[in-house]
């Protein structure tokens, strides 16, 4: 087997696709580190521990010459099966892959032994490795987007869709978390358990401005993917427009709501009959009272004033969600958002079925939740199958395509009315039950409310407003 000098050796050959000539200004070779590269494969051989470190943030594919790929995943294969990694079983195993020649054969792999200078840094060479990798990814996305700008057949949404979608999929190449010592997390679990103390009986995080049921939730925590499900015409979007409105109109604090069913007008509609106390139907009709338009006036400054944020545009895709949501909570720091209604979405992407393309959206979402560190409800409608049971009682089998939704969710909440009561009817006070199915970190219940159609205003049931 042909040894390979040290000029041979510092001559591999990138991947193929990584050194583009023509891809990049003025013919510049794509970023990368020979040396952070072979230290960090050396290491490895040396010390197969160092391997343990780095396995779940780095890839083959991270490397930039074809034969440091092989390596390395010769080495992950080997590791994970829990044989040893030397010179020797090393060789052998790129062997039986008809590779070894391919990558310099036995002498390279003992060269990179020699060229560690420590194994101690394995996590850096790994990070110098890694930033290369991404910035790789980033100059052929911006390739393939500058390529795409020229297709006919291409729109600008889908150009705009796909060039959000390459970026996402390079900047996760960067996620990376690791574990925590117990010590390190207390000093802050206990400042949060100090605050809940010097705040008892208070609502923290979101309320939803309707007493016993932030009683019963306690507020909607950062991070939670919130499920709101309902068959439809039992009031899951006023609910939750009645959540918006409580905290951009009267707490002032930003909520971005992404309606895909229905228009900003008519949500503004819905907005106003409920501040405002004027019956929806009025509004729809026109035929306002002077006492209505008095009411208008006096709740419009208000209104104008509330950082409520709508976007109306229809089927949105859950990149499309993602990118506008990361601009709203930069431009106007939203802490709450809304999606009405997830069966509505799409991810953009060919999936084999709608299940598995609906748990793709709730996934993102839950992603989104913890990356902008604020709750997201998600209105959700739920499956027929529940009209067929005698009982009409909700279950969490009864969400609509996909279990996903159900172990996505932190908190699921149903609204369902009593059997006997027919929801049709319009203009009336609905005794409404929101039934806590599923709370990851508080208690489940039903709590009783009182859904005012006239108005699209849900109240406690035992009082006629909440403030």
């Amino acid at each position: 087997m042909a040894d390979r000098s040290d000029a041979q050796v510092n001559e591999a050959r990138p991947r193929a696709g990584q050194n583009e000539s023509g891809s990049t200004p003025g013919n510049v070779v794509p970023p990368y580190d020979m040396g952070a590269e072979q230290s960090l494969l050396g290491s490895f051989i040396v010390s197969n521990t160092t391997v343990d470190e780095v396995m779940d943030y780095l890839k083959p594919e991270d490397f930039y010459f074809d034969e440091h790929v092989v390596i390395c995943d010769s080495i992950f294969r080997l590791r994970a099966s829990n044989k040893p990694v030397d010179v020797i079983v090393l060789s052998n195993d790129i062997k039986s892959h008809g590779d070894l020649d391919r990558i310099g054969g036995v002498p390279y792999l003992a060269k990179l032994t020699e060229l560690v200078p420590t194994t101690q840094n394995v996590k850096y060479y790994a990070e110098i490795i890694k930033e290369s990798s991404v910035k790789r990814s980033i100059i052929r996305a911006g390739r393939d987007i500058y390529e795409l700008g020229f297709s006919p057949t291409v729109t600008a949404m889908e150009l705009i869709d796909r060039t959000e979608k390459f970026i996402y999929e390079a900047s996760q190449g960067m996620v990376r978390g690791d574990f925590q010592p117990l010590e390190r997390i207390l000093p802050m679990t206990f400042q949060v358990l100090q605050e809940r103390y010097d705040h008892r009986g208070s609502i923290r995080g979101i309320a939803t401005g309707i007493k016993n049921l932030d009683l019963q939730i306690g507020g909607f925590q950062p991070q939670e993917l919130v499920v709101l499900a309902a068959r439809p015409s039992v009031g899951k979007t006023s609910l939750a427009l009645n959540i918006a409105a409580y905290n951009a109109v009267r707490l002032k604090k930003p909520v971005g709501i992404f309606s895909l069913e229905m228009s900003r007008e008519q949500l503004a509609e819905r907005v106003i009959s409920s501040e405002a106390m004027i019956e929806a139907d009025k509004l729809r009709s026109g035929y306002l009272s002077q006492e209505d338009w008095q009411a208008l006036t006096q709740v419009s400054n208000k209104l104008s004033e509330a950082p409520l944020y709508i976007d109306d545009a229809a089927g949105l895709t859950a990149l499309e969600i993602r990118a506008k949501a990361k601009r709203l909570a930069v431009t106007a720091k939203v802490e709450l958002l809304i999606v009405d209604y997830l069966q509505l979405a799409a991810s953009g992407e060919k999936v084999e079925s709608r299940v598995l393309e609906v748990a793709q959206i709730t996934r993102m979402l839950k992603n989104l939740a913890r990356e902008l560190n604020v709750p997201i409800i998600v209105v959700s409608q739920l499956s027929r199958d529940i009209e067929k049971r005698d009982r009409k009682k909700p279950q969490l089998s009864d969400l609509r395509e996909s279990g996903a939704i159900e172990q996505d969710a932190d908190i699921v909440i149903f609204l369902y009315t009593d059997e006997a009561i027919d929801t049709s009817e319009m203009n009336t006070r609905t005794p409404t039950n929101a039934l806590v199915a599923k709370h990851r970190n508080g208690k489940q219940g039903n709590v009783k409310l009182m859904f005012d159609k006239r108005y699209t205003r849900f109240e406690s049931l035992d009082t006629t407003a909440e403030d």
